[in-house]
């Protein structure tokens, strides 16, 4: 049996103790809800299907607080990478004169924010997931990490949007994608798997150490220019393209953009390191968000 609690317009599912072959009833009939502290892999596994329901209403509330009282509602999505295509075109296109391959600089420019935006979103609004709803996670039970996954839901409809407005982008400029289109795909959920990663572990640390919350805004706009964003790695002198690799993302932006725009992949080198990075840090971010779950109600 599975009852519903509600708390600040959240429907949480609070699983009842048939559904738990080790919980017993009331001899009257009455439900017992048992919440295991245990921490074994399984457990964690199996807490996740109990309470998927869970994660589809916070899902639904983070697309619904996004755009809550919005005039313009679903249009940010447009507005703001516009607006920085714009920005980025004058200063890097036109005033420093940077190579895009052989495209136009905006649409060279849309295609590696699109996956930086998805990147950036994910990581902000993860890190503090947790301390922002201390309220929830102090009274009902659920999978904490929920909380890290659905700051993804408004993310990911940003990034449907704007991938639209590349797709017409592109037409207006008459660019053909080519076959490679077909490594765009892997190469967003790449990045989002990244995200989600590095997400838990700041969300994790950041319970404990609020210093990342008020670090991590400087910290996401020196990683804009430290990744192949605006330009692309070849732009730089071959002797940093290694240390350029190293940032996990690089890989997946130029992948993205290259096999949108037909510029071709990157370096097998920078995409075997980049996703060396990448599963080294989703490893670390959820082997860490696990381990510090059990302690994140009596810390945060």
């Amino acid at each position: 049996m599975a009852t519903n609690v509600t708390s600040d317009s959240v429907t949480l599912p609070v699983i009842a103790a048939p559904e738990f072959e080790r919980a017993g009833g009331t001899p009257n009939g009455v439900p017992v809800v048992t919440i295991d502290g245990s921490t074994h892999w399984r457990q964690w596994w199996v807490d996740l299907f109990l309470y998927r329901g869970a994660l589809q209403s916070l899902m639904w509330r983070n697309v619904r607080s996004r755009y809550k009282q919005a005039v313009l509602g679903i249009a940010w999505a447009v507005i703001q990478p516009t607006m920085q295509v714009v920005v980025f075109t004058v200063l890097f296109g036109r005033l420093a004169s940077v190579p895009s391959g052989g495209v136009p600089y905006p649409l060279f420019a849309l295609a590696g924010l699109l996956p930086w935006n998805l990147f950036a979103k994910i990581i902000n609004d993860g890190a503090v997931s947790l301390v922002a709803n201390q309220h929830i996670i102090t009274k009902l039970f659920f999978p904490r990490i929920y909380l890290v996954l659905a700051v993804g839901a408004s993310a990911l409809l940003d990034t449907l949007v704007t991938l639209i407005a590349l797709v017409a982008l592109m037409l207006w400029y008459g660019v053909a994608p080519g076959l490679g289109v077909l490594f765009a795909i892997p190469a967003l959920i790449g990045m989002l798997v990244l995200s989600y990663g590095l997400a838990a572990l700041l969300a994790a640390i950041n319970a404990r150490w609020r210093d990342v919350q008020h670090t991590l805004p400087f910290l996401m706009q020196v990683a804009l220019f430290a990744t192949p964003v605006l330009y692309q790695t070849s732009y730089l002198p071959s002797r940093w393209r290694f240390l350029l690799a190293l940032n996990p993302a690089t890989g997946f932006i130029e992948i993205f953009r290259g096999s949108m725009l037909g510029m071709g992949l990157p370096e097998t080198r920078i995409i075997g390191i980049s996703i060396a990075m990448s599963s080294a840090a989703i490893i670390a971010g959820v082997w860490y968000f696990t381990r510090s779950e059990a302690t994140i109600v009596d810390v945060v």
